[in-house]
């Protein structure tokens, strides 16, 4: 059986798209059997499939979803994958995208959560965390959850500064984080990620470093 891995964020904004289309490239690069569910409204990951599709340039397999069912759409995918990685939506406050998140969640081995680094973003995260702690507690602490820093200025000890105060956050923190960087957009724009850049680049580097730290803990 493979492990699923769920972006999710009830902000939007946050890179919830980009985070999956990266790993996902990371992931296959390291030669395994990636399948991408996406939930998205705007279907970012569907769109960065098509442009990568008519480059030629590899693709995971690729799922749209996004009502309830979505649950049993990842467990089935889970039997011949590796890794199924899930774009999940943004703004679920309606009764009806709260179900497809929580079938989201009741699926999920492992939801990692793209925050920018301001308390206001970690406020924002109570309806999810809510969601996600119930689950835990009758799926004996699962899906483990993380939270990691996205679009962070890279320059600055941004991130630094707000782990040390990861009390305030209701999940763990991962160290690496997705720096704020134009490859970013200008690589998914084109089907790719910054993995296709030198290895001197530092969004390249910082992408390894965030991708290997996930590895890390998932098979902790």
């Amino acid at each position: 059986m493979g492990k699923v891995i769920s972006f999710i964020n009830d902000k939007g904004g946050v890179a919830k798209s980009t985070s999956t289309v990266c790993l996902a490239s990371y992931l296959m690069a390291e030669g395994k059997r990636v399948a991408v569910v996406d939930v998205d409204a705007r279907h970012s990951c569907l769109d960065w499939a098509a442009l990568a599709d008519r480059s030629d340039y590899p693709t995971p397999l690729m799922v749209g979803n996004s009502n309830a069912s979505v649950g049993s759409n990842i467990l089935k995918l889970k039997e011949d994958y590796d890794f199924v990685l899930v774009d999940g939506m943004s703004s679920f406050v309606t009764s009806g995208r709260r179900d497809v998140i929580a079938s989201i969640i009741k699926a999920t081995d492992y939801i990692l959560i793209p925050t920018r680094p301001d308390p206001i973003d970690l406020w924002a995260l109570a309806e999810l965390t809510d969601m996600v702690k119930s689950r835990q507690e009758i799926a004996n602490g699962s899906p483990k959850t993380w939270i990691f820093g996205s679009a962070v200025r890279d320059h600055t000890n941004e991130w630094k500064e707000f782990i040390q105060a990861k009390e305030e956050a209701p999940f763990p923190l991962l160290n690496a984080y997705l720096p704020y960087s134009v490859d970013f957009p200008r690589t998914t724009g084109k089907g790719q990620s910054p993995l296709v850049l030198a290895e001197s680049n530092n969004s390249r580097k910082a992408l390894i470093a965030w991708a290997e730290e996930i590895k890390e803990i998932i098979n902790e």
